[in-house]
């Protein structure tokens, strides 16, 4: 027993480094009453705000096939409520998690993983005549900042604490100097990933990012990431700078089709005048993320469309283009063929027959043997030698 407790006592003395789980997916939105569509645009809002934090690009919202999702932000959202926020009405909005990361696919956006790096925040403020450190439960305009524009950007922050190991355990002058050593003591009972130490005088704002975990600060070659900002902006321009870092080294941008694709077919596309009309035509449906040709042959050109809506809602756009009518497709017919007898057991039936002095009459559409049997088989909607899937839509060109 004894041993026991010596055992959790050593575990609960070692910091445990791990990556923090961050709610992407949910925001609380300032509604501006002032506005004749408050509502909808405080949905699209916190819409952008969640498709920032979960791609890590601050320059989402000039893609394209952004834009048009946001005008359906509604068919994203999964819960909606109202709440209060520095005393202003808000909405808080959850969206759904699949819905979000296939809109990323559709548009060749990166997805920053949910579990993500923890950085330790050492905020000093120098006044003029003083320097302070910023603990978690001062009263400081900088920090509340500091934490609004991190959950903003989904980057896991921590302050110190401030209690008695904190405020013995490190100085001022430490901190502004970059310190190392006495900056990794410090830090070492949190269980943070990586430690900032950020020093703000009036709107003049300089940072130090160390990208690793106390235990290694100082024990290493590798070099900090260092910055500048200045203005009202400061703090968000430095939380957007620290967050970028991590989005590029961390984000991917997934590759492939997307659940919300469809193949579609248009014939008697005859000229090249007649193609470019129609790929822009649906370039600009509002349920359509991205348009791709899979193959032109002859005068049929498939594409492959990712699809914001749903089929029905893309089929009727389609139609009211005025450009195409719709063709009913003949349902595909699958050979269905007999099971292959084993020539042993042939044999053995065709001896036994013979026994019983019953004549063995083969039938014409007896099956071919094994090794003349041809199969084709589909993968990801394109053939063994090439060619696209049978197309879901079928349209004629009209002109």
């Amino acid at each position: 027993m004894r041993y026991l407790a010596w055992l959790l006592a050593a575990a609960c003395a070692l910091p445990a480094y791990a990556l923090t789980k961050v709610d992407i997916y949910s925001t609380e939105v300032v509604v501006d009453a002032q506005q004749p569509n408050a509502d909808e645009l405080a949905r699209q809002k916190g819409m952008l705000e969640v498709l920032i934090k979960a791609s890590g690009d601050l320059n989402a919202a000039s893609n394209p096939v952004v834009k048009k999702a946001l005008g359906k932000s509604s068919q994203y959202i999964t819960q909606l409520g109202y709440t209060q926020v520095d005393g202003e009405q808000a909405m808080r909005l959850s969206f759904n998690s699949q819905q979000i990361n296939t809109l990323l696919t559709q548009a060749d956006l990166p997805s920053w993983p949910v579990d993500r790096k923890n950085v330790m925040v050492w905020l000093v403020e120098d006044s003029g005549y003083d320097r302070t450190i910023v603990w978690e439960h001062s009263n400081s305009q900088a920090a509340s900042q500091l934490k609004k524009e991190a959950n903003r950007r989904g980057l896991p922050i921590t302050f110190p604490i401030g209690d008695f190991d904190d405020i013995t355990g490190i100085q001022t002058t430490d901190l502004w100097g970059g310190f190392v050593d006495p900056i990794a003591e410090a830090t070492a009972r949190y269980p943070v990933d990586a430690i900032a130490v950020i020093r703000l005088q009036g709107n003049n704002l300089r940072y130090t990012l160390y990208d690793q975990t106390p235990d290694k600060l100082g024990r290493n070659t590798l070099a900090p990431v260092t910055g500048s900002t200045s203005g009202e902006l400061a703090m968000a321009s430095a939380i957007d700078e620290i967050s970028d870092y991590y989005a590029s080294q961390n984000a991917a941008t997934t590759l492939g089709e997307s659940a919300g694709m469809v193949t579609v077919s248009f014939s008697r596309m005859s000229s090249a005048d007649a193609f470019f009309t129609l790929e822009r035509a649906l370039g600009r449906l509002a349920s359509t993320a991205k348009v791709d040709v899979a193959e032109v042959s002859g005068d049929v050109v498939t594409m492959r469309v990712s699809l914001l809506g749903s089929l029905e809602a893309f089929e009727e756009e389609v139609l009211k283009l005025g450009l195409v009518k719709k063709l009913e497709q003949a349902p595909v017919e699958v050979p269905v063929q007999a099971p292959v007898q084993d020539s042993e057991v042939l044999a053995t039936e065709e001896a036994n027959a013979s026994e019983q002095g019953l004549a063995v009459e083969q039938s014409e559409s007896a099956v071919a043997p094994v090794d003349t049997v041809t199969e084709e088989f589909v993968t990801e909607g394109v053939t063994e030698v090439g060619k696209p899937a049978q197309p879901e839509l079928s349209f004629e060109w009209l002109y």
